[in-house]
């Protein structure tokens, strides 16, 4: 009897808790989870981002055949393809507002494409793009981007919508013109 006994105590002792092995095994399950979890979550934010830009673009080129209808031209927002706005300082950070109020004369004079344009954002809005409008102007010839707008003596439009999310200094680039059905979306993952 008094070998039963001993045989019974050992069991409930080493059933009570855990061995080193068995809590590593967890550890290591939770970080690989914990790692598919953060990747995922990094796509979808900048998916959703990629949408909203589009979702810009989209507004853009239904402003400008507005104003195409009204003016008998297309509107830029910039005068050369280095001009972007808003200027994103830093891109770790994604808390730079749009800053147009086109209520403001200032900014009216100050931004006079966006505001003829009409497109954008609310002055406070977070901006998570900088944008770029370029336009077929006869008073002052701009050569139009080849690559997405292939009739440069026929009124045209380009814009373009650029981030650095990973701060490596390639940019994901968004663009749209007066020729193009759909977005064209380059280096999404940088």
């Amino acid at each position: 009897m008094n070998t039963k006994r001993t045989i019974s105590m050992t069991h409930n002792r080493t059933s009570a808790g855990f061995t080193l092995i068995e809590l590593m095994v967890v550890v290591v399950i939770i970080g690989i989870l914990a790692t598919v979890a953060v990747g995922s979550y990094k796509r979808f934010t900048r998916r959703a981002r990629v949408q909203e830009a589009i979702a810009m673009l989209g507004d853009i080129r239904i402003k400008q055949e507005t104003y195409f209808q009204t003016y008998h031209r297309y509107v830029s927002t910039s005068a050369s393809t280095s001009e972007f706005w808003p200027h994103i300082a830093s891109w770790t950070l994604l808390d730079t507002a749009w800053g147009i109020d086109c209520t403001q004369a200032s900014d009216v004079t100050a931004h006079p494409g966006w505001c003829a344009l009409g497109a954008g954002y609310r002055a406070n809005e977070q901006v998570n793009f900088e944008f770029q409008v370029l336009a077929r102007d006869p008073a002052a010839p701009l050569a139009p981007p080849l690559k997405y707008v292939q009739n440069g003596n026929q009124d045209w439009w380009y814009a373009r919508a650029r981030a650095d999310f990973d701060v490596n200094g390639v940019f994901s680039d968004i663009y749209l013109s007066s020729e193009m059905k759909e977005p064209v979306l380059e280096n999404e993952l940088e």
